[in-house]
């Protein structure tokens, strides 16, 4: 695992797994997830946030 650069925000495929991770435990519900990832990735913006919020499965969504 590489270092990451303190100025360098977090790729999307980082946000997204982190995500993925997040709701496949079963201890995170969608409606908080966006709020959480912001906390985890505070130097990554809302919309980029909410557009990998947008390309998680349905099936993760659902439960």
């Amino acid at each position: 695992m590489s270092e990451q650069n303190q100025t360098e925000p977090a790729s999307d495929a980082e946000v997204f797994a982190y995500m993925q991770r997040q709701l496949r435990s079963g201890r995170v519900k969608p409606v908080v997830l966006v709020d959480l990832t912001q906390k985890a990735f505070p130097d990554v913006s809302r919309e980029r946030i909410v557009h990998c919020f947008g390309e998680l499965d349905s099936s993760l969504l659902k439960r």
